[in-house]
């Protein structure tokens, strides 16, 4: 028993090493694609978190002792320092909301003195707060949040042997509950958004796509009907793009409900009191949406569909778009790698990076409908090629009936 049991074991052991496209699809491509996503992943989410080397943080002041000026004028920060009146302050929170300048900070007015004499036992026997230093940022502008790490980080080694004689964003009367973040409610949605949906959107299109397309050429093939079919007065023109529509309908169905049910659980996930998204979105907006959407999974279908005439099952055909698969979350990561969502055109060329970039753009409340309707363009541009392709590959005996 053992010996049969040995010799199966033998004999598929040889059939799956014998086979390199086998091998490669099961063994080495997962690993390899891991190795790629995370690397991918680290090196995007590294670059949409940090600032240029010559970025020089606007930092306005209201009563800015002489001695914190002092620490944070070193050239090696690369601040600029504005002195503000009190009646300023609420012009400058403005303009930190619209990510006009970076970061605010209100001190109280003699503040060396007050916290050279402020005496923390006594005070808390006396119910007498300690002076509180205001910071006000917008963590959903990427200059800001650094400049108020940095500002915060010097303060904390500012006096850091007078322990509690001064404090950083306690409650006070402008920010009853600590809340210095001057980033709405939709900049900071639009901002998780604007990172997750781009590449969640495009692998579900992709997934969506793959699940299906393989099936309708290769499947076919492989039980001997598609042969019946090329052989009707039909046109194969007609015949392919007719599959990749049909296909492209339940492909485009299945990513719109999975990323609908995603976004759509967002605002829950972030605790937003308002918990819709179309408290933030437009009509128009989800129309943009859906064009991009069904132009790049008519990109997606027609590649597949060529990959799977040329395969000779649903399995040859499936191993086919796994490397698809790679070139695919590399560029549904395209979103990750600018700071902002680029305006230039030229970026919206390239087919299912022009995808990733739209994406992020609606999310963003950075949308250009010029980019939008260059990049449905494209991708209907490039399926259509693929359609000539697969009428060509449908005219070939030779390929359709290769089993």
């Amino acid at each position: 028993m053992k010996n049969n049991t040995f010799t199966v074991m033998k004999k598929e052991c040889k059939r799956i090493f014998s086979d390199r496209k086998l091998f490669f699809t099961s063994v080495v491509l997962p690993g390899l694609l891991l190795f790629v996503m995370y690397s991918f992943i680290g090196t995007f989410m590294g670059q949409m978190f940090s600032v240029e080397d010559t970025y020089v943080y606007q930092v306005h002041a209201v009563n800015m002792p002489d001695s914190i000026a002092e620490i944070m004028s070193e050239p090696e920060l690369r601040i600029e320092i504005t002195d503000i009146s009190e009646d300023e302050i609420e012009g400058v929170k403005q303009k930190i909301s619209e990510r006009e300048t970076d970061l605010l900070l209100v001190f109280p007015p003699q503040f060396d003195e007050i916290i050279a004499d402020f005496e923390p036992l006594i005070a808390a026997e006396r119910g007498i707060d300690a002076p509180n230093i205001q910071m006000w940022a917008n963590f959903a502008r990427t200059e800001s949040g650094k400049a108020n790490n940095i500002v915060t980080a010097l303060l904390n080694n500012y006096h850091h042997n007078l322990t509690h004689r001064f404090t950083i964003n306690a409650p006070s009367d402008a920010a009853p509950e600590g809340d210095y973040n001057l980033a709405s409610d939709a900049d900071m949605f639009a901002m998780v958004l604007g990172m997750l949906i781009p590449l969640l959107f495009i692998i579900f299109i992709f997934t969506g796509c793959q699940s299906i397309a393989p099936e309708s050429i290769a499947g076919e093939k492989e039980r001997g009907t598609l042969g019946s079919i090329l052989v009707t007065p039909a046109n194969r023109r007609d015949i392919a793009l007719g599959k990749i529509l049909g296909v492209a309908v339940f492909s485009l169905m299945s990513a719109v409900v999975s990323i609908l049910g995603a976004v759509l659980a967002m605002p829950g996930m972030m605790g937003l009191e308002s918990g819709s998204i179309f408290d933030f979105y437009s009509v128009t907006d989800f129309a943009l949406l859906l064009l991009v959407a069904s132009s790049t999974t008519l990109v997606f279908v027609s590649l597949l569909s060529v990959l799977s005439a040329y395969a000779k099952s649903v399995k040859e055909a499936t191993a086919y778009a796994m490397p698809i698969m790679l070139v695919v979350f590399v560029a549904g990561l395209a979103g990750m790698a600018f700071d902002g969502t680029p305006t230039e055109i030229i970026y919206y060329l390239f087919p299912v990076i022009n995808s990733s970039l739209s994406i992020s753009a609606i999310f963003s409340f950075e949308v250009s409908v010029l980019n939008v309707l260059t990049t449905a363009a494209v991708n209907i541009a490039v399926a259509l090629i693929f359609t000539v392709v697969l009428a060509k590959i449908f005219s070939s005996e030779k390929i359709v009936f290769d089993k």
